[in-house]
């Protein structure tokens, strides 16, 4: 109400010289600030208190065979809304403290009342009802505001035990409020989060507010990864902690998607950077040589005999097969990364299997290189697929035949290990630096130490793959010089 306003007041007593009392204190006042009415029946008090058309009611304790704070209770039953001051008598402690329950503004013993007094209180009920008008005003649009934030929003006590929650953060994890509130913060973070807190708190106290990041487990044990801003307030002298969360899990996975993307998408740009540089050496070579030698049959066949035509295209023919395997090795790795290849497994007898491919490759290795079959199993019969596994064991058997020395021997061993199969491949070659041990399965990466010797880099990666579409593994030991054996594992169900 403002100032310049006249108050209406409505004074309740069934004691007409106490009424007349009272009225003549409120002629005393200043003109025109205040209007008195005065009702002394219980029941047509209450009728127009509930109507609430006054600013301020004095209401007498006693009334009759009732007493006025059944008639505050039944008027107001909410609290009072507007300015009540109750009447009592001397030495009614027990009624001061039932009336202050009651939300009564201000009460006076009536054998005290003097105009200044009564005037006084009237302005000290009208204002501290005003005031906690506002506050309550205030209380409920900061309520209203905590309850609609979509973040969580928890207040806790200087130990971290949560006094209050919001409904966000009781509709987003699935806690109802009990299982929330009264419980330690740290009982809804894991384990590693948890052990962070306490520090985290020291540091709070210190510095006031401070953000972070940690998860926080829902109801159905989901974790969820949380933006925190941590605050000290004061609560009526007592320090609390507000705590206000904000569920960024998804914006996190898509910020790993997006990193994964630009990793892949640098994998490829280096994929493609190394494929380019292999088929300009690999594929250049092989058109010089067919170049030249078609050049040299085209403008001087004539003075050629036989012996020297056929050397000519001999080397045309090999310089197309080589084009050829490569441009297999390309589609190779290309179908399996795609998932083009289809896994066909068969029962077959490996050791038999492996044993034929051993003899030929011995027969195209020819005096070059010794290559040695060590078999400690018999009868080996496994689900292989049969193109697949030769593309492994071939690919194994050229590259250590090709990276070893002339004369130097290549030893395949078969032998069972528990349930598992083992196969390993060893050879005395130049063997592969540490440098490229990382990245020696990667499609088109080579060695540094290969020098001229020809190769896609394909190999060992269509090796990989084969062996993982099998359900094996494939290792390898290397030392530069000595050579290098691959130790190829398949599990015989």
């Amino acid at each position: 109400m403002l100032a310049n306003e006249t108050i209406r007041v409505l004074y309740i007593d069934d004691d007409a010289e106490d009424y007349q009392m009272i009225r003549d204190m409120f002629v005393a006042m200043p003109q025109g600030r205040y209007t008195l009415e005065w009702v002394a029946d219980y029941d047509d008090a209450l009728g127009m208190m509930q109507k609430l058309e006054h600013d301020v009611y004095i209401v007498d304790y006693v009334l009759g065979e009732k007493n006025g704070l059944s008639l505050i209770e039944n008027s107001f039953p909410k609290g009072c809304q507007v300015p009540v001051i109750l009447l009592t008598a001397r030495g009614r402690r027990d009624v001061d403290q039932q009336a202050m329950a009651l939300g009564v503004t201000e009460y006076i013993d009536k054998a005290d009342i003097r105009l200044p007094i009564l005037e006084r209180t009237l302005r000290y009920a009208i204002h501290n009802k005003r005031i906690e008008s506002e506050l309550r005003a205030s209380e409920a649009l900061f309520r209203s505001l905590v309850e609609s934030a979509v973040d969580y929003i928890h207040l806790l006590d200087s130990s971290g035990i949560i006094l209050r929650t919001n409904q966000a953060a009781i509709s987003k994890s699935g806690y109802a409020q009990d299982e929330l509130v009264g419980q330690p913060f740290t009982r809804f973070l894991p384990d590693a989060s948890s052990l962070k807190i306490d520090e985290m708190l020291k540091t709070l106290v210190a510095q006031g507010s401070i953000r972070n990041e940690i998860e926080f487990v829902h109801r159905d044990s989901s974790r969820r990864t949380m933006e925190c801003s941590w605050s000290t307030v004061d609560d009526a002298g007592r320090q609390r902690i507000l705590v206000i969360q904000r569920d960024v899990t998804e914006r996190k996975l898509n910020e790993l998607k997006l990193m994964e993307s630009l990793e892949r998408e640098k994998e490829l740009n280096a994929l493609k950077s190394r494929f380019v540089s292999m088929a300009s050496h690999e594929l250049r070579n092989p058109l010089t040589t067919i170049q030249t030698n078609i050049y040299m049959l085209k403008n001087y066949q004539s003075k050629m005999d036989a012996s020297a035509i056929t050397q000519k295209l001999d080397k045309v023919e090999a310089m197309v097969h080589h084009m050829e395997a490569l441009l297999n090795d390309v589609l190779s790795i290309s179908r399996i990364q795609t998932g083009k290849v289809q896994f066909n497994p068969t029962l077959m007898q490996f050791d038999l299997y492996l044993q034929d491919l051993v003899e030929e490759f011995r027969g195209n290795a020819g005096k070059s290189h010794t290559l040695e079959f060590q078999n400690t199993v018999d009868k080996l019969e496994m689900p292989l697929d049969y193109h697949l596994m030769r593309q492994i064991i071939s690919n194994l058997l050229d590259n250590a035949i090709k990276y070893s020395p002339a004369g130097s021997t290549i030893t395949v061993k078969l032998e069972r290990k528990d349930k598992d199969v083992v196969t390993t491949i060893t050879d005395h070659g130049i063997g592969i630096p540490d440098e490229a041990q990382t990245t020696v399965f990667d499609p088109f990466e080579r060695a540094g130490n290969v020098g001229s010797i020809s190769g896609s880099g394909l190999g060992l990666s269509i090796v990989k793959q084969a062996v993982e579409m099998h359900g094996g593994s494939i290792t390898f030991n290397s030392k530069v010089g000595e050579g290098t054996t691959f130790v190829l594992t398949l599990h015989q169900s």
